[in-house]
């Protein structure tokens, strides 16, 4: 199902309410926000950005695998000046996105911790996160929150890693790494729940 954000969109106590269907929290297994942007060819005296279309979407999976697609109406950013009323419908659709990331916390959470065993601390998009602090994909060990093998830093929707180490340390400083040799994770999905549980236990 794919709907507009707010124009199909109501919220109520129990339930939020899509294009008229009604959707109670506790259905709601999983959220991912997208934002994307897109700029203009920069002006010839300036070499500045004439302007941007930033959009964002929600994608909302259910407990029953169905999935609900909200887009955010777009606004456009012109040099210096800034569409109002467009900035205003995206910080509504961000507030309604982690609106329903609050409402729906707990439960993302115990969804996670679900998927874990006596060696699994919890599993995402393939990796595994285990309880010695390694993470493992594909049967072979991927990253480690060690901080003697690997410093981790967190950005937009995206966790990196990089491996500490003399030879790693004069590969940076004359850059000959690699783009492909990044080792990082991406957090579309449920990045609150997320960091939070690998906070837990780093």
């Amino acid at each position: 199902m794919s709907v507009i954000f707010p124009k199909d969109t109501s919220i109520h106590k129990d339930f939020v309410e899509f294009g008229g269907k009604k959707i109670d929290y506790n259905n709601i297994k999983s959220i991912a926000v997208y934002v994307k942007q897109t700029t203009t060819n920069l002006t010839a005296l300036t070499g500045i950005p004439t302007w941007s279309n930033l959009s964002s979407a929600i994608t909302i999976k259910l407990v029953k695998g169905n999935s609900i697609s909200v887009g955010v109406t777009a606004y456009e950013e012109w040099g210096p000046f800034k569409n109002k009323k467009g900035m205003n419908t995206l910080n509504d659709g961000l507030a309604f996105s982690r609106f329903l990331e609050e409402k729906t916390f707990e439960q993302r959470v115990q969804n996670y911790l679900k998927t874990g065993t006596n060696e699994i601390y919890f599993k995402y998009q393939g990796h595994e996160f285990l309880k010695d602090k390694r993470i493992r994909l594909g049967n072979k060990i991927y990253a480690s929150f060690d901080p003697n093998e690997y410093s981790v830093k967190q950005g937009f929707k995206r966790l990196t890693f990089e491996k500490k180490g003399v030879l790693n340390t004069l590969i940076d400083l004359w850059d000959f790494k690699e783009p492909n040799d990044e080792i990082y994770i991406n957090l579309n999905y449920d990045e609150d729940v997320i960091m939070y549980l690998i906070n837990k236990f780093i």
